[in-house]
């Protein structure tokens, strides 16, 4: 039993939990402490078959959330139950695992104040480890011409031009439920819903705003596998099949809006051709990944000089140098351009 709306609720939060017992309770501390009224926030947690202690620590948050338990089917089909029964104009989304910045709601609110258009609000997002220590950031290139009323075209035009979108993970997005409904169900054999969502909504989505801020703060431990952490195979290869799986549906999607969605598929190709270069200079194979990224040529007639020898540097230095010294060099560079874009409010 959750808290009951008497009206539609501005926002819908949506976690989807399955054996984070012992990081739940911080999430969903983090949204009932929100700055934003709580009367205007609808909180629905799915447990998709958790086996720990979670719906025990559930329990006492029942009065105020709505919880939904149902067999393990994977998080994206978790997400596709919540959104059936979610009633907010916004749906924001929090894995069990990490937790909001107070003002959180309130801003990403602010931002859609601004145009009755603006489907899509992320932001900024700080990685910690289990002990709360700051280690990296997750911070995105602003979206070309992102203010005004076109900011939703022109990135559909970037795209189909070839230029993969960069946004949020599952922590550091809302959209407008609107939108969200016309690029879902999901797919759920996909373990990334995350990785659909950047890849879908930027043909559904009107305006677009990147919030400059970290608001929330992704945990890194041992049981993810994205982002932030030491390059693997398993994360690779984990990164090949679900941009493999997300091909097909932007496909459908495209060619029912009559989209022509090649030059995203031809960059696709080109992405998971890099990926597994890299993995052989994780797999000993150093001098063929070597030799396959300094012949790599899989680009786009668009690319240019620049951009080319950028990339192929990128793969010769991971292949080159240990993986953790390779991270620390990122999480510096991000580290430094954080800064600057701090101090320049950008």
């Amino acid at each position: 039993m959750g808290i009951i709306i008497d009206k539609r609720p501005v926002f819908s939060v949506l976690m989807a939990n399955r054996n984070y017992g012992h990081f739940i309770e911080e999430a969903l501390d983090s949204i009932l402490q929100q700055t934003f009224p709580a009367r205007e926030i609808e909180i629905i947690v799915i447990d998709d078959g958790s086996t720990d202690d979670s719906r025990e620590k559930l329990k006492k948050y029942e009065d105020r959330v709505t919880c939904i338990y149902k067999e393990n089917g994977g998080q994206a089909a978790a997400f596709n139950r919540g959104v059936a029964v979610s009633k907010g104009e916004f749906v924001a989304f929090l894995d069990a695992d990490d937790y909001w910045h107070s003002q959180k709601l309130q801003q990403v609110f602010e931002e859609f104040r601004k145009s009755d258009s603006v489907d899509f609000v992320y932001h900024y997002m700080a990685v910690i480890n289990n002990d709360h220590h700051l280690i990296d950031w997750y911070i995105y290139p602003v979206p070309s011409s992102e203010e005004g009323t076109q900011s939703g075209k022109r990135y559909l035009n970037s795209y189909l031009s070839g230029t993969l979108p960069w946004f949020a993970p599952t922590s550091g997005m809302t959209i407008r439920a609107e939108c969200l409904k016309k690029a879902i169900p999901w797919p759920e054999d996909l373990r990334a819903p995350d990785v659909y969502l950047h890849y879908v909504l930027p043909f559904y989505t009107r305006e677009l705003r990147l919030i400059k801020k970290p608001l929330g703060y992704y945990r890194l431990h041992g049981n993810n596998i994205s982002g932030g952490n030491l390059l693997t195979v398993r994360k690779l290869s984990h990164a090949i099949n679900n941009i493999v799986m997300v091909e097909k549906h932007v496909e459908a999607h495209a060619e029912r809006l009559g989209y022509d969605s090649s030059l995203i598929k031809k960059r696709i190709e080109a992405e998971v051709a890099m990926y597994k270069i890299l993995i052989h200079g994780l797999e000993k194979r150093k001098v063929r990944a070597l030799k396959d990224a300094l012949l790599f040529k899989d680009f786009l007639p668009t690319d240019g000089f620049l951009y080319r020898v950028l990339r192929k540097s990128a793969m010769v230095v991971n292949i080159l140098l240990p993986p953790a010294v390779t991270l620390w060099i990122q999480r510096k560079y991000r580290s430094i351009l954080y800064l600057v874009r701090w101090e320049l409010g950008k």
